[in-house]
């Protein structure tokens, strides 16, 4: 068994970060409709998530020093972001960061 899966505290993060998820996912399809501030904290929210999946890829990283299937999930992680021509996980979530804030700038750009 894995001991970094089987913990509360990650099934507890994991269980967080999926119901960020969900609001957003939901949240999404109004974007059209949504007002400057309402897209603008749609935005923020977006930054929250990835700040969440941030911080659990990063103990993800380190439990797979001592956890084989932490270590096959990082390795099947970083796989998919080479996929998309990224190093690992965290260049793409910090490439995803970047595109959120272009996007928040053009919006308050916008009049």
């Amino acid at each position: 068994m894995s001991k970094f899966f089987d913990s509360d505290q990650v099934q507890t993060d994991l269980h967080n970060i999926f119901q960020t998820y969900q609001g957003i996912a939901n949240k999404t399809s109004q974007l059209p409709n949504m007002s400057k501030e309402e897209k603008l904290k749609h935005i923020e929210d977006c930054k929250g998530l990835i700040t969440k999946q941030k911080t659990f890829y990063t103990r993800l990283t380190l439990a797979a020093n001592e956890d084989e299937q932490a270590l096959e999930m990082k390795d099947r992680i970083n796989a998919l972001s080479n996929a998309f021509g990224y190093q690992d996980l965290t260049q793409c979530m910090e490439a995803m960061v970047r595109t959120l804030e272009q996007a928040a700038q053009q919006e308050i750009d916008r009049t």
